[in-house]
C-alpha cells in the first residue's frame, strides 16, 4: 500500500468519523465527547500495523483484556456514544483492510452505514431537537416538597417564566436540601 492510497483511505475514515460526530451531538441534554473520535482513527492505525507486522493470537487478547478493563473502570457510557464508537471501529477496520481493487464496495459499505446512522440519528432525535436552548435550574427541597413531575413543572415555571420545557434531573444534593436541574426550552 503506498502513502496515496493510505492517504485517501484515511481521508475517507476522518471525514466519514466527521459526518457521525456532527450527526450523533444534534441531541441538546447529550454529547458525545470529540476525543472519541480518536477511537476510530487509532483502530485505523492498529489495524494498518497489524496488516504489516506478524502478531500472535496473545496480542489479541491481550488488546481484549485491555479494552474489557477500560470498560469497567471508566464511567457507563450512554447508548448514543457506544453506538458512535462502534460505528467508528467499524468504518476504520473497514477502510484499512477492505481491498482497494473493490473500492466501490468500500464505498457503498460507508455510505450504507453512515446513511443509516443520519437516518436513525434524525428519527431519534426528533422529539429532543425541538429544544435548542438549555439552563442549569436549582430548586430547595423543603418539607413538603415532593419529587413527581408535576411538583417539579409548578418549581421551574416559579423559578423562569416559560411554559414549553422538558427538564432533566442532574443531581439531588440532601446536604444542601437542593435539586440540580437541566432545563430544555
Amino acid at each position: 500500500m503506498d502513502l496515496n492510497e493510505l492517504s485517501g483511505r484515511f481521508l475517507l475514515l476522518f471525514f466519514s468519523i466527521l459526518i457521525l460526530y456532527f450527526f450523533s451531538n444534534r441531541k441538546d441534554n447529550e454529547t458525545i465527547n470529540p476525543l472519541m473520535v480518536i477511537v476510530g482513527l487509532c483502530t485505523f492505525s492498529l489495524c494498518y500495523v497489524f496488516t504489516k507486522i506478524e502478531i500472535g493470537v496473545g496480542i489479541g487478547f491481550g488488546l481484549f483484556a485491555i479494552f474489557s478493563i477500560l470498560r469497567f473502570r471508566t464511567q457507563s457510557f450512554t447508548v448514543n456514544a457506544i453506538i458512535f464508537l462502534f460505528a467508528t471501529i467499524t468504518l476504520s477496520i473497514l477502510d484499512i483492510l477492505y481491498p482497494y481493487e473493490k473500492i466501490e464496495v468500500l464505498l457503498f459499505f460507508q455510505i450504507m452505514i453512515i446513511g443509516f446512522y443520519i437516518i436513525a440519528s434524525i428519527i431519534v432525535n426528533k422529539k429532543v431537537s425541538k429544544y435548542l436552548n438549555t439552563i442549569n435550574v436549582k430548586i430547595a427541597l423543603d418539607s413538603n416538597f415532593s419529587l413527581d413531575n408535576n411538583s417539579i413543572r409548578k418549581s421551574i415555571q416559579e423559578k423562569i417564566n416559560i411554559e414549553n420545557f422538558d427538564f432533566k434531573i442532574v443531581n439531588i444534593n440532601a446536604v444542601s436540601n437542593e435539586i440540580d436541574l437541566l432545563v430544555l426550552y
